[in-house]
């Protein structure tokens, strides 16, 4: 959005505060700055040119862009698309280390030997450096990345052993292309073993929104033009993505220039769908298990979490849904940029599942998956963080 577009899109609030008990950091500060309402006044007077300070960018950054307050408004002010316009703005006046980080996260991970240098670099000590570096968010980015285990490259192809009935594309994202093996491998498993051929793209590049999301729709553009080449060549019949913060992301393709073909769609709601299913044959588990909805899956695709009713095939499950009490704090680069805020997000959700006598949590985000256990690593607790598909690749009977 330009200016112009801007102010248009905010005149839509009637300023009403309907969507103030919905923001997580209005609820946390009670400060008007920090609730969408007074962000959208915020973002009126730096579009039209009367305010510019400090404290005005304060407010803007502490926004999560989880868009509860979309889910809420009675107005339809498209919140998402304002914010995402307004730190463009922003983003004319600043440069720095927050630049870097995106470029770096979004193109390192497809490197040949990334992953295997920073094995190397968690194993030989290195790590320790982090904590010396002047950045805060390079340290606390060290903190966050979980130990990586010894794992084979990507083939561009893993056929099922029997017969094949159908072929899918898998979209590896970034940052989970590193963090997310486990689970990637997990569904490469489970999509075999209902029959089904997957592809993994070599040409696929991140989705794009963590560009779009902190102020530069042009990179973003071109990501998408590349993923939108890689499996559009792909000849797969769907798209499936893990992460919820890059789904919607790929579902939205259309606002970066055209739509992905074929349609990209979340692996639980796949495998829920797919008719085989009740083939699997899945083992008992008798232990307790909490499921953390992103706030993505909520407020952007707006779809039921599909991971509960997968997760339920499970023989002697116990499965607890965690209260939608607001975001986890870690939306994107958030966890990075804004670690004070962050932690006190998160702080509700790790008390749940720490002093709720569960055994896992699972969550379809990888950015809240990194966060949460990270803050369950400091607390020393037991609680494994997973993804939904990993547990069923877990119980899977061969």
């Amino acid at each position: 959005m330009n200016p112009e577009q801007i102010l248009t899109e905010a005149d839509r609030c009637v300023k009403c505060g309907l969507c103030l008990p919905h923001c997580p950091t209005y609820r946390l500060n009670r400060d008007e700055g920090d609730s969408p309402r007074g962000r959208i006044a915020l973002a009126q007077a730096l579009a039209g040119g009367a305010v510019d300070s400090p404290r005005l960018h304060r407010h803007l950054d502490l926004c999560l862009n989880c868009r509860a307050c979309e889910s809420a408004c009675p107005s339809g002010v498209r919140y998402g698309a304002l914010i995402d316009g307004v730190r463009g703005l922003q983003r004319q006046h600043r440069r720095g280390i927050a630049a870097w980080l995106l470029d770096l996260i979004a193109h390192l991970p497809y490197r040949r030997g990334s992953t295997t240098l920073l094995r190397v670099y968690q194993r030989s000590g290195l790590q320790g450096l982090t904590r010396l570096s002047p950045s805060k968010r390079i340290r606390r980015l060290g903190n966050l990345l979980p130990t990586l285990a010894p794992t084979p490259g990507w083939r561009e192809i893993y056929r099922p052993n029997g017969k094949t009935l159908g072929r899918v594309g898998l979209f590896t994202g970034c940052v989970g292309r590193i963090t997310d093996r486990p689970a990637l491998d997990a569904s490469i498993r489970v999509l075999n073993q209902l029959g089904l051929e997957v592809v993994v793209p070599r040409d696929q590049v991140c989705c794009g929104a963590l560009h779009l999301h902190n102020g530069a729709p042009g990179p973003a553009r071109t990501l998408a033009a590349a993923n939108r080449k890689a499996f559009g060549a792909a000849g797969v019949d769907k798209i499936v993505y893990l992460a919820s913060g890059c789904g919607a992301q790929l579902i939205d393709y259309e606002t970066l220039g055209g739509a992905l073909r074929p349609d990209a769609v979340d692996i639980s709601r796949y495998l829920n769908e797919f008719p085989g299913l009740g083939e699997l044959e899945l083992s008992p588990l008798g232990r307790k298990i909490l499921v953390h909805t992103p706030c993505t899956q909520r407020h952007t695709i707006r779809q039921p979490d599909q991971a509960i009713p997968l997760l339920r095939r499970i023989p002697g499950i116990d499965l607890q849904t965690l209260p939608d009490k607001g975001c986890c704090g870690a939306a994107g680069s958030y966890l990075l940029s804004q670690p004070a805020m962050a932690d006190q997000l998160r702080r509700e959700t790790l008390e749940a599942a720490e002093f709720g006598g569960v055994d896992m949590l699972m969550t379809s985000n990888t950015g809240c998956a990194l966060h949460l256990a990270a803050g369950l690593r400091q607390r020393g607790s037991p609680v494994e963080v997973l993804h939904p598909v990993e547990l069923i690749a877990r119980q899977l009977r061969t």
